[in-house]
């Protein structure tokens, strides 16, 4: 064979809809198009089986297929001769086919539903240029211009200086915020976030963002929804190119599901993060087999993330899961040494720009904190807020430290990888965003104030 389709990972992405070609017994030709293709290894390709029963049949009756790809960086077009050999519904290809699918229907209120049947594998007989699909100049691109931009992302250089940000971060917060700012400014990603496991199960909390007019912190996800909880619930990486063409695609597919009964029109789904993301990457946060959360990354550009990048992104994920969580036992580690907090210090001064009394409302049912009408946060770090605003009322002391926060048995804090620090955090960050005038201030290791710009009226409800 002369052909080499590793050199032709980039027409594999389903950036641009593949063309299937097959013919039944008696003559009769028939042509669908095809979201994705997937390589298989060095000689063969696999098509998913989903609704396309019509090529299924031919297939079955006729084994020879022609496919026609396009290649997204040069616009070179190819076409594949293959010959059918199997059908699989399990095993590692099966499995990163249909997790891609499942991510995609999610948005579209079709998990579970939108299922790939099974992965047709093919022989590649030939692989041959399509004369009339010439493709661009060489040293140019077919969408971008310029192949300069379309270099691999990650470099040694590049993991190197990340690696340096993360080893002189020395909070949570600035390690958090040192990731997010080294993806934008090492390897180009404008738009990123990092969500960790919630208190409950099957839960994400969304800590840290970069790049969105709305930071979004405190946002949750559900595990098996969009590909931040596909990412969770699958605990492997998904990258998809041209999701706005895939998603009108899943959008197709659940008017005509609904038309015929099988499903019915759910609340959609909001994309997270960009109104219209072109390109996502999602790769889990794992120390061995336990998820710390999951990073995900967006662009506008149709083809951001290329073939080549995988086994970084991977690599990337684990060391920043392992650094995360280390600084997370860090923290507890040093909060227990905290010396206790002192009972009383002068009244904060009022600010003419807040209002000088808030209403402050706990619905002690539901675990819910609302400030003057408005949801600020929920669940573990709805009932710290809570503890803190209560015992101040209380006592008139401004400082708490993490330690006794552990041992208040009301909290219901776990005895391990209680999250304490990055519940804090997110409680601090919505603050900033919702009440301004309500500060939590770290002081020393450990310690922390809560300072108030205006008064508040507490109330709890059931």
């Amino acid at each position: 064979m002369t052909f080499c389709l590793e050199r032709m990972a980039s027409c594999f992405q389903g950036l641009i809809p593949a063309t299937l070609y097959t013919c039944s017994n008696d003559g009769v030709p028939n042509v669908a198009y095809l979201s994705h293709v997937e390589y298989y290894d060095a000689t063969h390709v696999a098509l998913s089986f989903q609704f396309f029963n019509k090529s299924h049949q031919n297939i079955l009756e006729n084994p020879n297929a022609l496919v026609r790809l396009v290649d997204p960086d040069t616009g070179q077009g190819w076409t594949l001769r293959l010959r059918y050999e199997r059908s699989e519904t399990s095993g590692p290809v099966f499995d990163s086919m249909a997790l891609r699918i499942e991510a995609i229907a999610s948005y579209c209120g079709l998990k579970g539903i939108f299922k790939l049947l099974a992965a047709d594998v093919y022989e590649v007989v030939s692989a041959e240029k399509t004369l009339e699909e010439t493709g661009a100049p060489e040293g140019t691109s077919w969408i971008t211009g310029s192949r300069t931009s379309l270099d691999p992302v990650f470099t040694m250089r590049a993991l190197q200086s990340l690696a340096q940000r993360i080893h002189q971060a020395d909070s949570l917060e600035c390690l958090l915020e040192s990731i997010l700012a080294a993806l934008e400014e090492f390897f180009g990603f404008n738009h990123s976030m990092i969500l960790l496991t919630g208190r409950n199960e099957g839960e994400l909390v969304t800590i840290a963002t970069r790049g969105y007019p709305n930071n979004g912190v405190g946002a949750e996800a559900r595990f098996g929804e969009g590909i931040v909880g596909m990412v969770a619930e699958a605990r492997k990486p998904i990258r998809i190119s041209g999701l706005i063409r895939a998603m009108l695609y899943g959008q197709a597919i659940r008017a005509r599901a609904t038309e015929q009964g099988v499903t019915s029109l759910q609340h959609r789904i909001a994309l997270p993060g960009l109104a219209q993301p072109e390109s996502q990457l999602g790769v889990p946060l794992l120390v061995r087999s336990d998820l710390i959360g999951v990073l995900c990354i967006e662009s506008e550009s149709p083809y951001r993330f290329h073939e080549e990048d995988r086994s970084t992104v991977e690599l990337l994920g684990s060391y920043v899961a392992i650094a995360i969580q280390n600084m997370m036992l860090k923290e507890r580690v040093e909060a227990a040494d905290a010396p206790p907090p002192t009972r009383q210090t002068n009244p904060e001064p009022r600010s003419a720009n807040h209002p000088a009394k808030r209403e402050v409302v706990y619905y002690r049912g539901d675990e819910c904190v609302m400030v003057d009408g408005e949801y600020l946060i929920r669940s573990l770090p709805a009932n710290i807020f809570w503890k803190l605003v209560t015992t101040r009322a209380a006592e008139g002391r401004m400082e708490f430290t993490n330690r006794e926060l552990r041992l208040d048995k009301s909290l219901n804090l776990p005895e391990w990888k209680d999250n304490l620090e990055s519940r804090l955090l997110l409680l601090r960050r919505r603050l900033e965003q919702k009440c301004p005038d309500i500060r939590i201030v770290p002081r020393a290791r450990g310690r922390f104030a809560l300072e108030l710009g205006c008064e508040l009226s507490l109330q709890e409800r059931p």
